[in-house]
């Protein structure tokens, strides 16, 4: 019996294959007849009309030596002989002139269409699109002829059709009205082939406009810029680095004598003098023979392309099933800086200063300084003699904030993989740093990864990118206002600036209810909804619940698919699809694999009222999900044990801390100190996969008046006809319970089916109790009620809803049920 059946599967896989082929050869005659229509129509000349009154069947005459076709033949200058000349005459002078050219590419659609399996439907209402676009044109050219007189343009530019409808347009309407109507129906069809919006394009026209201008003030701002710095003169002495972000450092070296302070402030006021635009001077060696403080101060270049108004790299995307047109958005929907990000000169020299002087207070001395101004902290690397421990500098850390009047100052003892002490120092007057400075970036915009993230500026003021796909899960804490729902904001728009509607889609959750709400306009663009929830952005605990387990169905069936083709990622799996290496089979239909990012907001909440049912799909995702693609960002206000339990920590490797309440809380999340100790508004500690030291960065700020521009701008777009669907849960469960007997089923489920009925309670407490079960089968026995229409879906600490209100009712049901059994 089992050889039998294989027998007939091999030989339904084999014709299946023949079938396949037989398409793909006809798919290539198709397209090999449209590319020789082609070159007939473009090789087409006036001297093909010679051969208007041959037919196809004369053409037979060249194999019986007929001297007239043979003369014909001679005198035809068309690429594909005679042939092409009777047939390129034909359909430029009889049918839409050089319009006709339609012909060919409707044959090049259908071949396509066939060769790429696409649906009839899409071909023909293209091909019908196509006709349309070009009957119109020929009709419009053939108007100008009759409006001028048949003098500018000849008649193979519209064709017999092509005339005779203008000569019916223009007596019916006059030359006006024919063209008026002939213009606005190309107009109109042209819209409906691109599947364009007619606002949307006025839109992109008017910023491609403003780009233009300001491009030109760009430009000519620097050109004066550039005169201004030519003429300015500056006593900084600079040592520039040769690698893009370079940082300007400057070398003061004040002797050990009783005049050291004051030179000390004489050598730092001519620092500060020079702008950061300032060209690049090497100083003259110069001999130092006393031992004193050496400053360095390292700032980053000026001339830096993170705000430059070049446009965004085009989106090109392979696209499964169905094909959009879709435009990226721009970056004028983003915000530009308004203030500079450059530390203000007096309050570096003064913190200079203080730290120096506060330190020598202690005994303890320092050999050199290396400053590095930030947009909102700068570090200060302090260099201590060789007889100065560690712990006396890290003991200082209050005296110091005391001295220099910070809201907290934050000591890094030692810094990883130098020989220096790291003093973080806020800032008086902290700049923002904006998405747009960000994403515009050259860093940012020629990171090659499959799921780039900007995450914002480091201490030195250069634009930190990692890869979501390497992480491979992401889990954010911070207090109340530490700036997490405008990371996720970052984190989201990021990966919509970069990649296509096809390549990612999102799952968000969020019990907050208004802090993503914006992203249900992403529908049918970015979104991936699962059938068993009624919301785009979920926002219950039992839709959380559900989604999360629709995620984990989904992951499963990819691995189904990576199994049948073989390959151990998505990124193999998605280039076997698009080389055509795979084959469909009656199980599995391949196709390509967008990446999955499931966003929670607000862990804490689901954690609380479900925290069972939330925690296993979350620890299963987070195990297993990478290889096909499904990537976690979690975030929560609480990071307390209960919430982050060390089933959802062990697999997130990348962490992000905002400010946060407590120690405890820090190590927690990082599992270490630090985090009480920023300063909020966007300062996170980021701790990469496999880094033993965070770093220290300033989120990008991100508006919701920015996200909403953004997502208005995609929402207004033509999206897929239907969003991203995930599997059913509930459609499992009814084919796992309804496998066509009562072997299927638990032998109590009728009798628990008349208790919960009776009771009007769904509970597993109750089964328990009355049937005397463990808790294992009792929940089974709910979910067999959930999945025949008995009860109805979880809602957290609360009994599930029975649907069924009386035993008349249930029995009717089954008596329906016995039926299918039998």
């Amino acid at each position: 019996m089992p050889t039998r059946l294989k027998e007939r599967t091999s030989s339904r896989e084999a014709s299946a294959v023949r079938s396949h082929r037989k398409l793909q050869v006809i798919a290539i005659l198709l397209i090999l007849i449209g590319i020789l229509l082609g070159i007939g129509i473009l090789s087409y000349t006036r001297a093909d009309e010679i051969n208007a009154d041959t037919r196809l069947i004369d053409l037979l005459g060249i194999f019986t030596n007929d001297p007239q076709i043979r003369a014909k033949a001679e005198a035809t200058h068309n690429w594909l002989g005679l042939v092409g000349a009777v047939v390129s005459n034909f359909l430029i002078n009889g049918t839409l002139g050089y319009f006709s050219l339609v012909v060919s590419l409707l044959f090049l659609v259908w071949g396509w269409g066939l060769l790429r399996e696409r649906s009839i439907r899409r071909s023909l209402s293209l091909s019908i699109y196509l006709f349309m676009i070009a009957y119109l044109s020929s009709t419009v050219i053939g108007m100008i002829r009759v409006i001028t007189s048949h003098q500018w343009l000849s008649l193979e530019w519209t064709g017999a059709i092509g005339e005779f409808s203008a000569l019916v347009f223009s007596r019916l309407l006059g030359a006006v009205g024919g063209s008026i109507v002939l213009g606005t129906a190309l107009f109109i069809v042209f819209f409906l082939a691109y599947d364009l919006d007619i606002r949307h394009t006025v839109e992109r026209v008017r910023y491609a406009y403003d780009r233009v201008l300001d491009r030109i003030s760009s430009a000519r701002s620097r050109k004066r810029d550039a005169e201004a710095g030519r003429k300015a003169e500056s006593n900084v002495e600079v040592i520039k680095r040769p690698e893009e972000g370079e940082e300007q450092r400057e070398q003061i070296k004040p002797p050990s004598s009783p005049l050291a302070r004051t030179q000390l402030s004489e050598a730092l006021e001519r620092l500060v003098e020079g702008e950061e635009e300032t060209e690049a001077i090497t100083p003259e060696p110069a001999p130092s023979p006393e031992r004193g403080t050496q400053l360095r101060v390292l700032r980053r270049q000026a001339a830096s392309s993170e705000d430059s108004s070049e446009k965004m790299p085009p989106i090109v995307s392979e696209v499964m099933e169905e094909e959009i047109d879709y435009s990226p958005p721009t970056i004028d929907l983003l915000d530009p800086s308004t203030q500079s990000e450059a530390i203000n000169d007096e309050e570096l020299k003064e913190n200079a200063e203080l730290l120096r002087a506060k330190l020598a207070n202690f005994d303890v001395e320092i050999e050199s300084v290396s400053v590095t101004p930030g947009p909102v902290v700068t570090l200060y690397e302090l260099v201590p003699a060789s007889d100065v421990k560690i712990s006396r500098i890290t003991s200082l850390a209050d005296d110091l904030a005391l001295a220099l009047k910070a809201r907290g100052i934050r000591i890094i003892a030692p810094m990883p993989g130098k020989g220096t002490i790291g003093v973080e120092i806020p800032n008086a007057h902290p700049a923002v740093v904006r998405f747009r400075s960000v994403v515009n970036s050259t860093k940012f915009r020629e990171f090659q990864a499959p799921l780039p993230l900007a995450m914002g500026k480091t201490i030195s003021g250069e634009v930190y990118v990692d890869d979501l796909a390497r992480m491979p899960h992401l889990l954010i804490a911070g207090a109340t206002g530490s700036g997490k729902s405008v990371g996720i904001n970052t984190i989201l728009m990021s990966l919509v600036y970069r990649l296509h509607p096809a390549d990612v889609k999102f799952v968000i959750i969020d019990p907050k209810k208004i802090e993503l709400s914006q992203y249900a306009l992403l529908r049918n663009h970015f979104l991936a909804l699962s059938p068993d929830v009624d919301e785009e952005i979920i926002t219950t605990p039992q839709n959380a619940v559900s989604a999360l387990k629709s995620v984990e169905l989904e992951m499963e069936h990819r691995y189904n698919r990576l199994a049948a083709a073989g390959v151990r990622s998505i990124i193999d799996y998605n280039e076997r699809v698009r080389s055509g290496r795979l084959h469909d089979t009656e199980e599995i239909k391949h196709c390509r694999l967008p990446y999955l990012i499931v966003v929670i907001d607000e862990l804490a909440d689901l954690m609380m009222t479900a925290a069972k049912e939330v925690e296993e799909p979350i620890a299963r995702l987070a195990q297993l999900a990478r290889a096909v693609g499904i990537h976690l960002v979690v975030a929560t206000q609480r990071p307390s044990v209960d919430v982050l339990t060390g089933v959802i920590k062990a697999n997130f490797s990348a962490r992000i801390a905002y400010q946060v309440a407590s120690k405890t809380d820090s190590r927690t999340i990082l599992d270490m100190n630090g985090a009480e100790q920023l300063l909020g508004s966007g300062d996170m500690l980021y701790l990469p996969s496999g880094s033993p030291k965070p770093i220290r960065i300033q989120n990008a700020y991100l508006s919701p008046e920015e996200v909403e521009r953004i997502t208005e701008y995609i929402g207004h777009q033509k999206g897929f006809s239907q969003p991203y669907r995930l599997p059913s849960i509930i459609e499992r469960k009814k084919n796992d319970f309804s496998s066509g007997s009562r072997s299927g089923r638990d032998e109590l489920f009728e009798e628990a089916a008349r208790l919960v009925v009776r009771h009007q309670q769904g509970s597993v407490s109750l089964i328990q109790r009355r049937l005397k079960v463990g808790y294992s089968r009792a929940a089974r026995l709910i979910d067999e009620l959930e999945a025949h229409g008995i009860v109805g879906a979880f809602d957290g600490s609360k009994a599930r809803e029975v649907l069924i209100e009386s035993e008349e009712e249930l029995e009717q049901l089954l008596r329906e049920l016995e039926k299918e059994w039998k």
